[in-house]
């Protein structure tokens, strides 16, 4: 039918055109049965595009944070990558075992999970800058226990007080990242908040003016974002690059994550919750310069292939 005749089969044409091919005498229930037997499923058409794009803004951001990270290999700040993560899996999924040796059994729960924050690049995790808590929410995503207050304390307190000087910091865009000072009225704002922003800039609007004719105002005159966790690097000597969204291979401490994990479980064959922050300190501890130095390296010598390929592609003149 698709091929020869063009049609789209459906179980009422199958069923009479059965009936009168092979004289079929089930009914609809038996042929459904039987088309699922044989392997055919009814779902989603497939598409004749197989090519996955991108969208052109992300694109741009892309490029311009291979710029920043080329620009910064003449500069050479020393570069820290810094990320959260979740830990909810406490012990090994597979293990040598017998007939007669089960192994490491484990928890039909997983129990607690634990939030993980931390930094580094080439020189190793930075010393003291580790921060795990115990997750308060009941859903899968970390984001809910991290809040703009827990990030930049520990910004403050942990992070920036052990930092090498003049630091190139990459961050992703998670919300509590990208704290506006200077927010601008959205669509959702009230028509007095989008007259007083205008105001405040010292611009003017005429009194007739909708709430629609407010906003395009102050899309034309609205800043590029300034964060408020940019402010505070920047004010102690350090340089802030965001990683483009859905590029997490851009970022070294992604590779480290499952390496702390991996120790973690190797070493709570008791699989006791009491164990899990002690357990995941000495992991920390373990993992030193040889291990990180590696990854980190693989992903700055990523960075800059992919930055010379645009070059490359972008430049009228030849790059020696």
């Amino acid at each position: 039918m698709y091929t020869v005749r063009k049609e789209v089969p459906t179980l009422k044409k199958l069923l009479s055109e059965l009936k009168i091919d092979i004289n079929f005498n089930g009914g609809r229930t038996t042929l459904w049965k039987i088309i699922r037997q044989i392997g055919f499923r009814f779902k989603k058409c497939g598409s004749k595009t197989k090519l996955l794009m991108e969208r052109h803004e992300i694109v741009a951001w892309r490029h311009r944070y291979l710029n920043v990270l080329r620009k910064n290999r003449t500069e050479g700040r020393p570069v820290v990558f810094l990320d959260e993560t979740i830990h909810a899996s406490y012990s090994v999924k597979k293990c040598w075992q017998t007939g007669d040796e089960q192994g490491v059994l484990t928890n039909d729960s997983t129990g607690a999970r634990w939030i993980i924050v931390h930094a580094g690049g080439e020189m190793g995790f930075i010393p003291n800058a580790q921060l795990i808590f115990k997750s308060q929410t009941k859903s899968g995503d970390y984001h809910d226990d991290m809040n703009k207050t827990n990030f930049m304390k520990w910004l403050q307190e942990k992070l920036i007080p052990n930092l090498p000087p003049n630091s190139l910091i990459v961050m992703d865009n998670a919300p509590y990242h990208t704290v506006r000072v200077n927010k601008a009225p959205t669509t959702s704002s009230s028509k007095a908040d989008m007259q007083n922003w205008i105001t405040n800039k010292g611009l003017s609007y005429l009194p007739t003016v909708v709430k629609a004719q407010l906003y395009e105002i102050i899309k034309e005159h609205k800043e590029p974002p300034i964060y408020e966790a940019d402010q505070l690097l920047e004010a102690h000597g350090h340089n802030v690059a965001r990683l483009p969204p859905y590029h997490c291979e851009l970022n070294a401490i992604e590779f480290m994550w499952s390496l702390v994990k991996r120790r973690v479980a190797i070493n709570n064959v008791g699989q006791e919750a009491g164990n899990i922050v002690k357990l995941t300190e000495e992991s920390f501890e373990s993992i030193t310069r040889k291990n990180i130095g590696p990854e980190s390296r693989k992903v700055l010598i990523y960075v800059h292939s992919l930055s010379l390929l645009y070059l490359l592609r972008h430049c009228e003149q030849p790059v020696v």
